[in-house]
């Protein structure tokens, strides 16, 4: 696969990925990456062969045997464990020959597969809540480069069973677009990131210490809580008299991890985690996702003087907890695109017994978007407290949701394309499928606290009893956050020259990206209409002449920019681009209109018409051709909109 024929779709030369498609293969999903790292080749070997580092999916990887091969090559026999995403699908392990050797041209392979069987592969017994997934040749190919450094390429090609509980799930990696994006471009990006800290400070800092390295650890210790295994220390408690949606764990401290399940009762201290997992069929992941980002944070904790209540008669919009957070500080790395850090700033109510130094808390907040609009895809939002005696070796109690897109009609589903993702590696945004309607989501909650003998019983009363109310709550979302219909959904209403645009918008929409706009229509001007005025996305239309002016916007756009179509007109070009766009000069024209005549935008903020910030995850530019030649006009789409925390 390495010296084979290219991948399709992927760019030649370095610093590319390919997503392959194998339909024929039984659920076999591939992927290939290729770049330039500033690293030596045994540096190289030496990292990609410890998968925890740099995969946050990766539970653990332990070589069980190694022994020496012909010409300096080691054998070794390796079982790794990937955690699940969620407990509505099992997580899996694989049992692999791992062979290194150094190649006579210089070249160092590290090569993977899984035994079959007659090679004790199935006399390994299957750990309980994990299902044995299937590993073909896979690896790594180091060439060392002549001016120093190496040009890496990674080949995945997997194989996992489906084994979810709800359908419409699929396994960890459903499709090779997924693979690609949450392993195979993962080590190339971490490899990177270790070069730049090398090169920046002269030296490596602890890989846990950075902003990127903690969040790894954010993320697998959540993933810890939502897998709570029985092998960390994971003691499940019953839930007697309780409402079982909610379960609750708890993890004794390690002075107690030695205790049996009938010494419960005996630990003096340890970790409570309260956790749900729960349908929303008919709504969709991002305006979910756009909600727990408005709102989330501010049910972070669970202290039991936090104040923290959700009345069952309290209203859907009016349900933040009587708490003030504000945010202190963002950080976007750019390494990951579609990743996000905030340290928000929690204030608490202050009473008499109060103590100054208890009245505000800090919170490391982590985002991740969808990646991709494929079944299985999903987001996240999660915080864990912070302050400066946090260590590298000091444990993280990350809470929050996890978003996972959810396919609720399989026959709806479109075949994966072979993508080129070369550009996330760069500094150019990525091409993602711009998929118009949804079909729903599966949510994951977990929320972690401490306890101590005095308190356990009444913490885990109130964790559960906390968690319990946010599912009560957020089963209320499909019906609750579903975008307003549009008042005016005729084309009688509007001019013949206003249908004729919304045509020609969407007939080149199609002929600049190759797929549709919207979704299957009616045929008639009429049915064309409706849909791209109900569109999810924000899609609002420009013309100068000279100077640029909106003359048209879809439902969604005008209630982004929070204006009407008369008002339309009188919005600045300016709002609809973030700070670093904002320093073009936009009375003149966008270059795509005169060279490719389409452009993808990165991951904003824009403003509404009354200074509103309102945050999208990507955005879309292209020319439309009109009936008079002397006006140039472009079409902006805004993908997965929300307005920010503390507005609207």
């Amino acid at each position: 696969m390495v010296d084979g024929i290219p991948l399709p779709g992927m760019k030649p030369g370095p610093d590319s990925v390919g997503a392959m498609v194998l339909p024929s293969c039984g659920g076999r999903v591939a992927a290939q990456a290729c770049g330039f790292v500033d690293l030596g080749v045994c540096k190289v070997a030496d990292i990609v062969k410890k998968k925890p580092l740099w995969c946050q999916d990766c539970r653990k990887l332990e070589v069980t045997i190694s022994f020496s091969a012909d010409h300096g090559g080691l054998i070794e026999l390796v079982h790794t464990q990937m955690y699940a995403p969620s407990k509505l699908i099992a997580a899996c392990d694989f049992w692999t020959l791992r062979y290194t050797c150094l190649l006579e041209d210089g070249n160092l392979v590290v090569c993977e597969e899984s035994l079959i069987a007659g090679q004790s592969a199935y006399e390994m017994p299957t750990l309980p809540s994990f299902v044995r997934a299937e590993m073909f040749a896979s690896g790594f190919m180091i060439r060392p480069s002549e001016e120093g450094g190496s040009m890496v390429t990674v080949v995945d090609d997997m194989k996992f069973k489906a084994s979810a509980a709800v359908d419409g799930l699929r396994p960890l990696y459903d499709t090779s677009t997924l693979l690609a994006w949450r392993m195979t471009s993962k080590v190339l990006s971490y490899l990177r990131a270790y070069s730049k800290d090398k090169e920046e400070t002269g030296f490596v800092s602890s890989p846990i210490s950075t902003l990127p390295g903690l969040s790894h650890r954010l993320v697998r210790c959540f993933n810890d809580a939502v897998n709570c295994l029985s092998d960390d220390g994971w003691v499940p408690l019953s839930n007697d008299g309780l409402n079982n949606s909610v379960t609750v764990h708890i993890k004794p401290s390690p002075c107690c991890s030695g205790l049996g399940v009938n010494d419960v009762a005996a630990p003096r201290e340890g970790i409570i985690c309260a956790k749900a997992f729960l349908v929303l069929q008919k709504l969709s992941p991002a305006i979910l996702m756009g909600f727990l980002r408005e709102r989330g944070v501010a049910w972070a904790d669970l202290d039991l003087d936090s104040g923290l209540e959700f009345p069952s008669s309290e209203s859907f919009q009016d349900s933040l907890p009587k708490k003030k957070f504000s945010s202190v500080k963002v950080f976007q790395p750019s390494s990951e695109k579609n990743e996000a850090y905030e340290i928000v700033r929690l204030q608490k109510q202050q009473s008499a017994k109060s103590d100054v130094s208890d009245m505000e808390k800090f919170m490391l907040q982590f985002t991740s978007s969808m990646e991709d609009n494929t079944i299985s895809a999903y987001s996240q939002i999660l915080f864990a407290p912070i302050d400066a005696s946090v260590t590298d070796d000091s444990p993280l109690l990350p809470s929050g949701f996890r978003v996972m897109n959810l396919d609720a009609d399989p026959k709806s589903r479109v075949p994966s394309q072979t993508l080129d993702l070369a550009s996330s590696l760069g500094n150019q945004p990525r091409m993602q499928s711009h998929v118009a309607y949804e079909t729903g989501c599966a949510l994951t909650i977990a929320f972690q606290c401490m306890f101590k003998a005095e308190n356990r019983n009444a913490m885990t009363l109130k964790a559960h009893q906390n968690v319990q109310n946010l599912v009560d709550l957020l089963q209320k979302a499909p019906i609750t956050l579903q975008p307003q219909p549009a008042v005016l959904i005729s084309s009688s209403q509007f001019g013949s020259e206003v249908v004729l645009l919304v045509q020609q918008l969407v007939d080149c929409y199609r002929v600049h990206f190759g797929q549709e706009l919207l979704p299957c229509t009616g045929g008639t001007s009429e049915s064309l209409f409706e849909a791209f005025w109900s569109l999810q996305h924000a899609v609002v239309c420009c013309a100068w002449k000279p100077l640029p002016e909106f003359i048209f916007a879809n439902h969604s756009a005008l209630a982004m920019l929070e204006c009407s179509l008369f008002a339309l007109k009188e919005m600045s070009l300016e709002r609809m681009f973030n700070d670093v766009c904002r320093k073009t000069d936009n009375s003149q024209l966008p270059p795509f209109l005169h060279e490719e005549g389409y452009a993808h935008l990165p991951a904003g903020v824009c403003l509404s018409s009354i200074g509103h910030p309102v945050s999208f995850e990507r955005a879309v530019g292209w020319k439309v051709l009109t009936v008079d030649p002397n006006v140039q006009t472009a079409a902006f789409m805004f993908c997965h909109w929300a307005f920010v925390n503390g507005h609207k």
